[in-house]
């Protein structure tokens, strides 16, 4: 009651209504509601500040809410505090995409998210390990940590506290798949189970073919056979990949190279989604040790001579990715 009577008090002192096209207000995570008076006065939305201010008093200085204001046409006044009280803003998110690497969050962020505190946002070399000590990753790195997802935030939210929104997320749902993994894997612990679902991932297969991969990587670590998976070389060689691995690129000298080490790589390679880690927790019940895809096809065997053969039936042309 006190909202409309503090704007028809003093309502008759101002036009009704103000053109306002296309103007756009960011008020920020922690800002006073004068200051946040001052941000709409200063973009025209408010003509009269003062006024304002004064039946914003009268309503009761109800709490203004951050976010990203878009005012567009004929705004009535009192609608524009009923949309800060109400926090009626324009959503804002941080999307994680599955597979991506640590450094393709911390650039989306940078370029792709200007209303983030990016203040205490370590720079993209060595980042990993920085976020880690931040409290955000485990291990010694951040590598894999974030759970692919899309994070709302307001204006002025710190870089850091959506990337440890994400890393608890991650911290949940691997511990919630853990406990209720499949008998048996050759998982020591939960972390190289986000390790292995980050090459399941990296792998590039559709969804109904996780299970699968995972079952051969699973059935080679078994059996103390190297993964031989190139997202790990590719991951070994960083920014030196070119977009096609050539044969001295395979024998780079990396732990991360599965090729010439046997078992999981140090760190996971990427963050891998829900359905990766639920591939690497609940494999297909297969014995397979080798698979070759050309396109969507996935051909599966149990044997390096079957797997021989494959190669020569469905990888008489370049395009297909061999294990």
């Amino acid at each position: 009651v006190l909202f409309s009577v503090g704007f028809y008090g003093i309502g008759m002192y101002w036009p009704e209504t103000l053109p306002a096209k296309g103007v756009t207000v960011p008020i920020p995570l922690g800002a006073s509601d004068a200051q946040s008076i001052t941000s709409l006065a200063r973009s025209g939305v408010l003509p009269y500040p003062r006024l304002f201010h004064l039946a914003w008093a009268l309503a009761g200085r109800p709490a203004m809410q951050a976010g990203l204001y878009e005012f567009r046409g004929s705004v009535n006044q009192e609608q524009v505090l009923h949309r800060l009280i109400a926090g009626q803003s324009t959503p804002l998110n941080l999307l994680i995409v599955p597979g991506w690497r640590l450094q393709d969050v911390v650039r989306e962020i940078r370029d792709s998210a200007p209303y983030l505190n990016r203040r205490d946002l370590p720079q993209e070399e060595g980042v990993a390990t920085r976020l880690a000590h931040l409290g955000i990753g485990a291990e010694g790195s951040a590598e894999g940590w974030l759970f692919p997802d899309s994070y709302r935030y307001v204006p002025g939210t710190t870089a850091l506290s959506v990337l440890r929104r994400a890393y608890v997320r991650m911290q949940h749902e691997l511990q919630a798949l853990w406990a209720g993994r499949a008998p048996g894997l050759p998982l020591h612990d939960p972390y190289q189970a986000l390790i292995l679902a980050s090459i399941v991932q990296k792998e590039g297969a559709p969804p109904a073919e996780q299970a699968h991969i995972a079952a051969v990587f699973l059935n080679r670590l078994r059996h103390g056979m190297p993964l031989q998976s190139d997202p790990t070389v590719i991951y070994a060689l960083g920014g030196r990949y070119a977009g096609l691995l050539t044969a001295q690129e395979m024998r780079v000298d990396s732990p991360y190279n599965t090729y010439l080490h046997a078992g999981l790589p140090p760190t996971p390679i990427a963050m891998p989604g829900f359905t990766s880690l639920m591939a690497v927790l609940h494999p297909a019940d297969s014995t397979d040790l080798y698979f070759i895809a050309q396109g969507d096809e996935y051909h599966y065997s149990e044997s390096y001579a079957q797997h021989l053969k494959q190669i020569r039936r469905y990888l008489q042309h370049a395009g297909g990715a061999v294990q």
